[in-house]
């Protein structure tokens, strides 16, 4: 690193209002966190319920049992011990509905399978928690014919603002023949709840990072240093580079403190299991491939991409306005403002449009397994692809407009 990418990084990071951003990113971490541990609920083995970590700790020991591939053997099997359970007199109540005390000894410990069989023999609008009681064994058999049949209806729905085209129909059905099966099954509840919120730790970093680079150009025009380093050998050169790339640095920090204190808080309490497993186990009729840590990678991408550029635009305001103030109120408007645009009920391009705001595309997890797809040049890409895309070309645009508006400023 050289000496004035070092002088403008240390300028940076000796303000208060970057300390305050490190604090602000750990307390809002450290609070992601206790929310999601409190809000964990569990049946235990005596029947009561559990909350916190006993909650989570059961659930670890009992989804683990299933650890493995998601056979028709194993669905056969679990649609088969839930049938007995429920022939058996000694299990059912007066309304013929099983007891507390026998779901809680031998049926809770399945409920990660039973809620995977819900979703593939419920109707696509609904979600029919006691449909399993209406199945028998053999009908396990037609469960991932079942989950295609499932992607068709979602595909075929009506929808206000625009039905999918054939050729989109077919693409869709292609990417899902093409997720090998049997699923990978896994206790994956540590994984589900960093998903949960990383779309707020996103917008908080992202403005944090506003914050803490709003002055790098606005500060030197409020202070008036911007004549003295406009008038000196490299002050229409070096130091802008220096300016930009400490800019960068700054921000690829804050990425990295907020996200690693978020995920291994929650993993470390939650555990570490399941990414091995097919994100189907999270979101069932999701579109793609990938194992959940793959998802993981892509969300963390595509949230770290949607930072950075709001770190581009925020420089290049910066560059602009004479205020750091000025400059984190537009950038903040420009971070939060889209996602309290409603989704348009006529208009799917519309909607393609506010997801490729930052503070949309933040939701990475959301993205990576919707149904949503770009034509782009006569070929269909799906969204997310073009998300992790889009903010790459908007910085290398923006950082060159930023270089120019700082080195061309007339010095009054």
């Amino acid at each position: 690193m050289d000496i004035l990418t070092r002088f403008e990084l240390r300028k940076i990071i000796r303000r208060k209002s970057f300390y305050a951003g490190i604090t602000i990113l750990i307390l809002v971490a450290s609070f992601l966190t206790g929310v999601l541990v409190s809000n964990a609920r569990m049946t235990g083995k005596d029947g009561k319920f559990l909350s916190g970590i006993p909650a989570i700790q059961l659930e670890r020991e009992y989804n683990r049992q299933h650890t493995g591939l998601l056979t028709v053997d194993k669905l056969v099997e679990t649609i088969d011990q839930h049938q007995k359970l429920m022939h058996d007199p000694k299990n059912l109540d007066e309304k013929g509905e099983m007891t507390i005390e026998a779901n809680a000894k031998y049926d809770v410990k399945d409920q990660q399978i039973h809620t995977l069989i819900s979703y593939a023999f419920s109707p696509i609008s609904e979600y029919d928690f006691y449909i399993i009681d209406k199945l028998n064994p053999n009908d396990a058999k037609e469960f991932y014919k079942k989950r295609i049949e499932k992607v068709n209806e979602f595909l075929n729905f009506d929808y206000s603002y625009g039905n999918y085209s054939m050729e989109e129909k077919d693409f869709f059905i292609k990417m899902n023949k093409n997720i090998p099966v049997p699923f990978r099954i896994d206790y994956v509840s540590g994984w589900k709840n960093v998903f949960e919120n990383l779309q707020n730790l996103f917008l908080i970093i992202a403005f944090v990072i506003s914050i803490s680079i709003a002055p790098v150009f606005a500060g030197e025009y409020q202070s008036g240093a911007d004549s003295i380093i406009l008038s000196t050998r490299y002050g229409r050169s070096k130091v802008i580079i220096a300016k930009l790339k400490a800019s960068f640095i700054v921000s690829l920090g804050l990425l990295l403190l907020g996200v690693a204190t978020y995920t291994l808080l929650l993993l470390g309490i939650f555990g570490f299991d399941g990414g091995s497993a097919s994100v189907q186990m999270l979101k069932f009729i999701a579109p793609v491939p990938y194992s959940v840590f793959q998802t993981y990678l892509w969300a963390v991408m595509m949230g770290s991409l949607a930072c950075l550029f709001v770190g581009a635009v925020t420089l290049w305001m910066s560059s602009m306005m004479k205020s750091p103030f000025t400059v984190i109120i537009a950038s903040g408007i420009f971070l939060i403002g889209p996602i309290f645009i409603p989704a348009s009920k006529s208009s799917r391009l519309f909607n393609h449009l506010m997801d490729l705001m930052p503070g949309n595309m933040a939701d990475g997890f959301k993205k990576i397994t919707s149904y949503e797809v770009f034509h782009i040049f006569g070929k269909l890409v799906p969204e997310y692809q073009v998300i992790v895309v889009f903010p790459i070309l908007i910085i290398v645009l923006l950082l060159p407009l930023s270089y120019r508006a700082f080195k061309k400023h007339q010095v009054a």
